[in-house]
C-alpha cells in the first residue's frame, strides 16, 4: 500500500533498466538492497513500475513476434551512464527507453497500447481479455458468490493480469454496484472497478494484479466507495 511519503525518484529511475534486464548482476543486487531499505511508498512505486514495463513488453511479444529494431538495445544501453555508481545515471534516460519501446509496439501492431504520461511520469497501457487468455501460463479458478452464482477468474502471472466473469450472479440492485478490490497481504484494499451492471460473458472485466493480491467483491453505492463498507460477497487469492 503506497503511503503519503514521496517515492525516491533516484530509485524509480532504475526501475526501467531493472525491468528490461539492462543492468548487471551486481547492479541488480544493489538495486534489490536499495528497494528493501526504502520506505513503503518508494518500494511500492518501484514494484509497480517494474511490473508495468514487463507486462507491456510481454504484451508486445505475444501479440506479434516481430523482431525489435536492431538499434533498440544500443539505444537503451547508450542512455545509461557507464559509471558503476547507480545514483549517477542520467535522469532523463527513461523517456528514451519508453520511446524505443513504443517504436517496437507500433512496428508490431501490438494489441497492448501504452504511452508515456510525462505529467504522471508513468507508463499506462491496456491489456485485453483476449491477450490474457492467449498466455501459456493462464489459470482459471472459480469462487462461490454469496447469493448465488460464481466468479470465474482467469489469471496470467506473466502479464500480471486477470479476467473476471460473473457466472449466474444476479445483477446489483438499483442504486448499488459491485466493487472489485485488490487486497494486498498488508495495507488497505485498492479499488479496481465499480460495476453498476455485470459485463457480458464475451467481454469480461480485466484488471492488473500482483501475485500476492486477493480479489474481493463488495456491494457498494452506485458510485463506489473509497474503501469497502460491507463484507465481501466473495474472495479469491490470485497467487
Amino acid at each position: 500500500m503506497i503511503d503519503s511519503e514521496s517515492p525516491d525518484p533516484e530509485l524509480l529511475e532504475l526501475a526501467f533498466p531493472y525491468a528490461m534486464d539492462a543492468v548487471s548482476a551486481d547492479e541488480r543486487a544493489t538495486i534489490d538492497q536499495w528497494v528493501d531499505a526504502s520506505d513503503a511508498a518508494t518500494a511500492a512505486a518501484f514494484d509497480d513500475t517494474v511490473r508495468g514495463v514487463r507486462e507491456t513488453v510481454a504484451a508486445m511479444t505475444v501479440v506479434d513476434s516481430v523482431a525489435p529494431p536492431a538499434d533498440l538495445e544500443n539505444a537503451i544501453l547508450s542512455a545509461i551512464d557507464g559509471s558503476t555508481d547507480l545514483r549517477s545515471r542520467r535522469p532523463g534516460w527513461r523517456w528514451l527507453v519508453a520511446a524505443a519501446a513504443l517504436v517496437v509496439a507500433l512496428g508490431a501492431g501490438a494489441g497492448a497500447v501504452f504511452f508515456v504520461d510525462r505529467d504522471a511520469e508513468k507508463i499506462t497501457y491496456d491489456i485485453t481479455a483476449q491477450l490474457v487468455h492467449e498466455q501459456p501460463d493462464t489459470r482459471t479458478r472459480s469462487a462461490v458468490v454469496e447469493g448465488g452464482g460464481a466468479l470465474l477468474v482467469t489469471t496470467s502471472a506473466q502479464l500480471g493480469a486477470a479476467t473476471v466473469n460473473f457466472d449466474g450472479v444476479a445483477a446489483p440492485v438499483e442504486g448499488q454496484a459491485y466493487q472489485l478490490w485488490l487486497v494486498p497481504p498488508e495495507g488497505a484494499p485498492r479499488s479496481v472497478g465499480v460495476l453498476g451492471q455485470l459485463p457480458a460473458a464475451d467481454t469480461p472485466f480485466v484488471t492488473r494484479f500482483h501475485p500476492a493480491d486477493t480479489l474481493a467483491i463488495t456491494i457498494e453505492p452506485l458510485d463506489g466507495s473509497p474503501q469497502p463498507t460491507s463484507t465481501p460477497i466473495t474472495t479469491l487469492d490470485l497467487g
